[in-house]
């Protein structure tokens, strides 16, 4: 098998598209890119660089696509290090394609003198997380994945003078966006490998989401203490003949916290999912964070799969 690798250019991303989608099927809950959502997420996207990517062809074929991304914001927050993506298609595997990407990504970063590679893997088994460890990388941190079903999801009363103020994502303004991610951000700092997110990303996705997103400002007074983030999965359950929702981001401020806040947020939130016609719900979250486990168990959330963040220093 004759195999050629090469930097991306834009007139690839349709073949980049189709790759990642044919490798990435297996995965629970998979859902297909767009080309326009995965333009957004490489050439349209500042931080990406193409001679951080490789394309692997067999007979000018673009059968694999890898390399690694350095994001601005996490380099200006302390963080070192930069996200590792292999994807190859599934009859082109153990071939050495995946090893081949996996030394040209590292190099890079060795070049770019980033201090840590890193990568975020559903599960705890399967052929990525077999690359990994082959490389050297240890399993740092885990996500867990939880899903709620049942009948109408009960409601808690927000405390006090708090009030909340509901936006469709796709109807926000620029202006809303921007607070929005500045509360969120503020809320989760203290957080495993937080980095600060940017408007700019949250404008585009905005822009180009299939799904329908609701946002939430929980408010005293004029204040933002908390936000919620949750969407009914449009394409997914379409493709799928499910009816699931997601709840993306719920955060609370400090000196708001165990008030109720964050429970009310999460139950409204619930409620909307499920007035949709939704009867699955799911949300991630880190499984050290027992606050939030708690409180998601204590809304008839159970844990579905536990998902892997990889590590690896680099000398």
């Amino acid at each position: 098998m004759s195999l050629e690798y090469c930097h991306p250019a834009e007139s690839d991303v349709e073949a980049v598209t189709d790759v990642l989608n044919r490798s990435r099927r297996e995965l629970p809950l998979h859902l297909d890119q767009s080309v326009e959502e995965v333009e957004a997420q490489t050439f349209k996207n500042t931080d990406y660089n193409p001679n951080g990517f490789w394309l692997a062809l067999r007979d000018s074929q673009i059968i694999g696509y890898g390399g690694a991304l350095i994001e601005k914001s996490r380099i200006e927050a302390g963080f070192n290090d930069g996200w590792i993506t292999i994807e190859v298609i599934p009859e082109y595997r153990g071939k050495g394609i995946e090893q081949e990407l996996m030394m040209r990504a590292l190099n890079y970063l060795t070049l770019k003198e980033i201090g840590t590679a890193q990568r975020w893997c559903k599960g705890t088994k399967g052929w990525r997380h077999n690359l990994l460890l082959e490389f050297g990388f240890t399993a740092a941190h885990y996500e867990y994945v939880m899903v709620w079903k049942g009948e109408t999801p009960e409601r808690y009363p927000l405390p006090g003078i708090i009030h909340l103020q509901h936006t469709l994502f796709r109807e926000a303004t620029n202006e809303e966006v921007e607070t929005f991610v500045e509360v969120f951000n503020d809320t989760f700092k203290e957080y495993y490998n937080f980095s600060p997110a940017t408007v700019e990303r949250f404008i585009k996705s905005r822009e180009i989401d299939r799904n329908i997103w609701r946002i939430t400002f929980a408010k005293d007074g004029s204040r933002i203490v908390g936000v919620l983030k949750c969407c009914e999965s449009v394409q997914y359950n379409k493709e799928n003949n499910t009816k699931i929702g997601w709840v993306d981001i719920l955060g609370v401020i400090k000196g708001y916290r165990r008030k109720g806040i964050g429970k009310a947020l999460l139950s409204d939130g619930m409620a909307w999912i499920y007035d949709r016609g939704m009867d699955t719900i799911y949300l991630d979250l880190d499984a050290e964070n027992r606050n939030a486990l708690s409180l998601y168990t204590s809304l008839g959330f159970k844990i579905d799969r536990e998902d892997t963040i990889y590590r690896e220093k680099l000398e």
